[in-house]
């Protein structure tokens, strides 16, 4: 199964629309038609990087955009404005309503984060990148739109005294490859997409294929299929366990060049039958109390101790010394396909010696009082 899709003719077809929207005079009446033009060149788009974004992503930006704009149409506002004319007065309508909805619990700093994201996104697609300021010039309660990383929970299946392999065996009576999935994420702690979209008998090189020739490694499990971002990353087959996740897998699994999901399902249909299986088997947070991503925090967690010597903060630790600290979370992050270190807060919890301002807070230096456009 691949996500990724080819759309023949989109260079023409980009042209066509970057020239109709050039000639098309401002028009609030035909916003609707301008935004889907909009949408239609830009929105396959990564916001940063050179490539393209997922259906996922794509499918939530659009809907963003129309929301955004049928809110500012909306009484009390009433703006009537052609997309390509949002400006700072209206960014600001936007802001002072999710500011009110975060006041009554009605909107998560996560999902605040993520839509404010997709509108400076669409700024950009319409020339005014510099247009939106940093989001804490908005809020006047920073934790209204701060996202806390440290829950302070210990979210592995140890800590909730879950029996990993006998959950495992009573999914493998009922569905083999739902149960390939679990011991992938359990062997090479990789996400839930990540574990339906792997390729066993394709995925797995040699040192030299992987480009670490010269280690004493032989193989690694090249995790590149339904990663975030995309991002590639190698995983050393240095374990029993490992090796006997791959063999079982490849035991399953259809044909040399399939995944490891069942070859008559969809991506989409494999991803619902897979949740499915985990909730019939207690796999969720209102019957084990766990779920399928707590395999990664167990799996991070062990790694952490077998660097530092000590359990992870969140899990009732020691000191560790904040240099080794920080290479223990560095190393992980990457191993677990995260490009900021921050994030391993998710899973160990926040070193106790250090208390310090977070690599990922926006910049509140920033002078909120410059004119808006």
């Amino acid at each position: 199964m691949n996500a990724k899709r080819t759309v023949p003719g989109r260079h023409s077809s980009h042209q066509a629309d970057q020239l109709a929207l050039h000639e098309l005079p401002l028009s609030p009446k035909r916003w609707r038609y301008v935004l889907t033009l909009l949408l239609r060149e830009h929105n396959w788009r990564h916001s940063s990087k050179h490539k393209g974004v997922s259906h996922k992503t794509m499918a939530e930006r659009q809907r963003f955009c129309h929301w955004l704009f049928d809110f500012l149409r909306r009484p009390p506002r009433q703006f009537k404005l052609d997309p390509r004319s949002f400006s700072g007065r209206h960014a600001e309508a936007v802001m002072a309503h999710w500011q009110s909805e975060a006041k009554a619990g009605r909107m998560s700093p996560a999902t605040i984060q993520t839509y404010f994201s997709f509108l400076k996104t669409f700024t950009a697609w319409i020339g005014k990148p510099r247009l939106l300021r940093p989001i804490g010039c908005y809020f006047e309660d920073a934790r209204l739109y701060q996202r806390s990383l440290a829950s302070g929970i210990d979210k592995s299946w140890r800590a909730q005294g879950v029996d990993v392999e006998a959950v495992i065996r009573a999914v493998e009576a009922y569905d083999v490859h739902a149960a390939v999935s679990l011991k992938l994420m359990q062997a090479f702690h990789l996400r839930f997409k990540e574990s339906v979209m792997l390729r066993p008998h394709e995925d797995v090189l040699t040192a030299a294929q992987a480009g670490r020739v010269g280690e004493q490694i032989a193989f690694y499990l090249d995790t590149h299929r339904g990663t975030k971002g995309g991002r590639e990353r190698m995983i050393a087959i240095d374990t029993a366990q490992r090796q006997a996740a791959i063999d079982y897998a490849r035991r399953v699994t259809v044909g040399v060049h399939e995944s490891v999901s069942d070859p008559r399902l969809t991506l989409q249909q494999a991803m619902r039958h897979l949740r499915y299986v985990m909730e019939r088997h207690g796999i969720a947070r209102a019957a084990l109390g766990v779920t399928p991503h707590g395999l990664r925090h167990q799996g991070a967690a062990d790694g952490y101790e077998a660097i530092t010597g000590q359990r992870p903060p969140v899990a009732g630790g020691g000191l560790v010394d904040p240099e080794l600290d920080r290479r223990a979370r560095q190393q992980l992050a990457e191993h677990l396909g995260h490009g900021r270190t921050q994030i391993t807060d998710a899973y160990f919890g926040k070193t106790p010696r250090s208390v310090s301002s977070t690599a990922g807070d926006f910049d509140h230096a920033t002078d909120c009082s410059r004119k808006l456009p």
